[in-house]
């Protein structure tokens, strides 16, 4: 991904139509750009406490999808059903310990050649901003569960080191994202059912809208 300077990225905002970024793995020019473009936001709907929390929210929902494509990428070089429970454990735990090496992206360029993406669209008006981060790798039966009861559980919680103690999975980490992000949104006083997981048409789509106050 190519760097976007601030002038260029105020254009882009001062249209009507959708900002959208497509993307095959994280950098350093993905991160300095996101940062770019949410204070540009922030700054152009007088909101800059929420900069910050919304870097944080929307880089761990991309860092999802890229961590789902990667994962499908690891179970497919290693020959294992990621339909399989028995696979599905072996190969989880394996793909934990290549994150924890330092490992994890070195999927990207595969996953560019099999276009593997996750794509980003942000739509803004006086009235809310909304965050569409997608990837095109199904998650199966039992992730989907997980992050269902992940976005069911935050909702009780107020600190993130409470949740991870009480409701923490060792297996992996969108869980403890999730939460962050839901822990998050309700610090802000962010209406937290705005915020959504879903499948649809053979991608997993994570929505968020912030509302804008008037006036």
């Amino acid at each position: 991904m190519e760097p976007l300077l601030t002038s260029e990225i105020e254009d882009l905002l001062s249209k009507k139509s959708p900002l959208e970024m497509k993307v095959f793995g994280a950098s350093k020019n993905l991160d300095e750009n996101l940062v770019r473009i949410l204070d540009v936001l922030a700054a152009k709907y007088n909101i800059p406490n929420l900069s910050a929390i919304l870097f944080t929210i929307v880089k761990d929902l991309i860092l999802n999808g890229f961590k789902a494509n990667f994962k499908r990428l690891f179970f497919q070089e290693n020959l294992l059903d990621i339909q399989s429970p028995a696979d599905y454990e072996l190969g989880v735990r394996m793909y934990k310990s290549l994150i924890l090496s330092g490992r994890g992206n070195t999927f990207e360029s595969l996953a560019r050649q099999k276009n593997l993406y996750v794509r980003i669209k942000i739509e803004h008006n006086e009235s809310q901003i909304k965050f569409d981060i997608r990837n095109n790798s199904m998650l199966v039966r039992g992730e989907m569960q997980k992050i269902r009861n992940s976005l069911l559980h935050a909702q009780n919680y107020n600190d993130i080191m409470e949740y991870y103690i009480e409701k923490g999975d060792n297996s992996e980490g969108e869980g403890i994202g999730i939460a962050l992000c839901i822990i998050l949104l309700k610090g802000e006083g962010l209406p937290t059912d705005q915020f959504r997981i879903y499948h649809e048409d053979g991608e997993t789509i994570a929505q968020l809208t912030i509302p804008l106050k008037k006036g």
